[in-house]
């Protein structure tokens, strides 16, 4: 059994830990810190303002810093952060020059304040659903930016406002600042404002302290006041303190690529991508065969549904695809009665499951009437695969199947002829169209690339000018369903490279697969990515 200092010590720990989730605190890595810290301070004599101080993982390597290029530094700092305990922990590790504020960093103002040279941060990682309405509807309105942002977001906007002309800041982010709507929107925000504005990609998920499992990245930003910059320039963190380009020499791009890239055309362009349905409960609403045996459900209140990307198994998703999984003990009906029937019947003995507070507390529940009405918008004509290990899958299906929104529905539009959807399966299976999903999609945690509804439409599809021929899409098929990914690519390749590259084709096929085998295994330990599809 544990002491019971021992058993304190856990309760401490624990309530420290959740203290931390609940404010978005995961403390910087002296390693990263450190790099940081060599970039932002140049002179020693710097006025720093760090508005999420926590344990002062920036702000304590700063003043380190500072001293190692002045006998004599003349720093000054703001640390400013809302845990009082973070505060008064500081108090006896740095001196009279550092101003120590408890406060939320919203209530500072600039105005009332001397400008600083240099920002260090690395602010909450608060969600924007784990923000209260009333919170996000105020800084929404106090700094407008698109999307669901998160509280780091609104932490950038207002600390820009505390430079001196000429100043910068080094914000150290959650990876969605490189892809997220509301990272796209502080991106363009901040370019008009700074000289130079970059984006860094880290090489390794850092260990945050409160292990924290988020990809980071780096937004710097020089010479306050002096942009627009001329662009935002991307790249690879290399912990001294300098960016490098984002490209090894041995990833770059091979004019084969460029050609194949420039014959291709977006997946959005030749159709609408949405999410799927949600049903606010998947464990009620999804069925396998033993659950609608128990319930006695008849067939015409259930949907055969796509509700992980392991369902996609061949070229088309067909109904008695979905039924062979259920019968496995796949979830892959979905309860959509158009009405509840007798009191007794399966369908009300399912919906059953859930009470009446769940129901009431679930977001979904209440913008349906009825509640329990999941209703199937649209026409689903494909689907795209959301989460991925070994690359997205863009796969056909019969009518009458739609997806969850564990993956994106597609419905190609009206133009787009039979050739040209079976051409896009087939182009995105290939090896270009698998290299190119590495340098659009995201890295998740696991290793895991993920899609968002704008990542999935830029995905290129290419064309065959005399269509796919039928013997071609059923060996595919059979790779596919017989669990042979790699070489269902291969025919993919053979299919769509060749009318596009002539007879040099296979060659440029051995490079691009080289490339996606060292940038999807780079992806899969962790890394930055290695590749950019540098989409117009």
């Amino acid at each position: 059994m544990l002491a019971q200092h021992e058993v304190d010590g856990v309760k401490m720990g624990i309530q420290e830990l959740t203290g931390r989730k609940l404010l978005g605190q995961f403390f910087t890595p002296a390693f990263e810190a450190n790099s940081i810290v060599s970039w932002a301070v140049r002179t020693g004599h710097e006025r720093i303002l760090e508005p999420s101080v926590g344990e002062g993982g920036l702000l304590l390597p700063a003043l380190a810093y500072a001293r190692t290029l002045h006998l004599a530094p003349k720093f000054g700092a703001i640390a400013c952060d809302v845990d009082r305990c973070v505060i008064d922990r500081l108090r006896a590790s740095v001196g009279p020059d550092v101003d120590l504020i408890h406060s939320d960093f919203f209530e500072l103002d600039p105005e009332t304040t001397a400008p600083v040279d240099v920002i260090l941060a690395n602010p909450p990682f608060t969600r924007n659903h784990q923000l209260s309405l009333e919170d996000r509807t105020r800084l929404k309105k106090r700094y407008p930016v698109k999307g669901a942002a998160g509280l780091w977001v609104y932490f950038a906007l207002h600390a820009r406002k505390f430079l001196r002309p000429g100043g910068r800041m080094a914000f150290l982010v959650p990876a969605a600042a490189s892809f997220s709507r509301y990272g796209e929107d502080l991106l363009l925000q901040l370019k008009e404002e700074f000289r130079d504005l970059s984006l860094q990609e880290l090489p390794n998920k850092p260990s945050w302290i409160g292990s924290a499992d988020e990809r980071g990245v780096l937004i710097l930003a020089d010479g306050y006041q002096a942009g627009p910059a001329s662009a935002i320039t991307r790249g690879v963190w290399r912990y001294d303190g300098v960016a490098r380009g984002k490209l090894s020499r041995a990833y770059a791009k091979t004019p084969a690529f460029e050609a194949l890239k420039k014959a291709s055309r977006p997946l959005g362009e030749i159709a609408d991508l949405s999410i799927g349905l949600v049903t606010g409960r998947n464990a009620v609403f999804l069925l396998n065969q033993q659950d609608v045996a128990k319930y006695r459900i008849d067939h015409h209140d259930l949907t055969p549904m796509i509700t992980r990307a392991k369902h996609v198994q061949g070229i088309v998703v067909e109904k008695d695809d979905l039924c062979g999984l259920a019968h496995d003990g796949e979830r892959t009906w979905m309860l959509t009665p158009r009405e509840l029937g007798e009191r007794g019947s399966g369908v009300r003995s399912r919906l059953a499951l859930i009470n009446a507070r769940a129901r009431r507390e679930t977001l979904w529940f209440n913008k349906r009437s009825p509640w329990w009405m999941v209703g199937k918008t649209g026409q689903c004509d494909a689907v795209f695969t959301y989460m991925n290990d070994k690359g997205p899958r863009l796969a056909l299906v019969e009518d009458g199947v739609f997806c969850t929104n564990t993956l994106h529905q597609v419905t190609f539009k009206p133009a787009t002829t039979a050739c040209d959807r079976l051409s896009a399966v087939v182009s995105i299976l290939s090896t270009f169209g698998q290299l190119c999903a590495e340098g659009i999609g995201r890295g998740y945690g696991g290793g895991l690339l993920k899609f968002e509804l704008q990542e999935a439409r830029l995905m290129p599809t290419l064309t065959h000018a005399d269509g796919v021929a039928p013997e071609a899409i059923l060996e595919i098929d059979q790779k596919l369903r017989s669990g042979q990914i790699d070489e269902a690519r291969r025919l993919a390749d053979a299919v769509m490279l060749p009318a596009i590259l002539g007879a040099e084709w296979q060659t440029a096929a051995r490079e691009l697969e080289e490339t996606l085998e060292n940038v999807r295994g780079a992806r899969r330990r962790g890394e930055a990515r290695q590749f950019e599809y540098g989409h117009d």
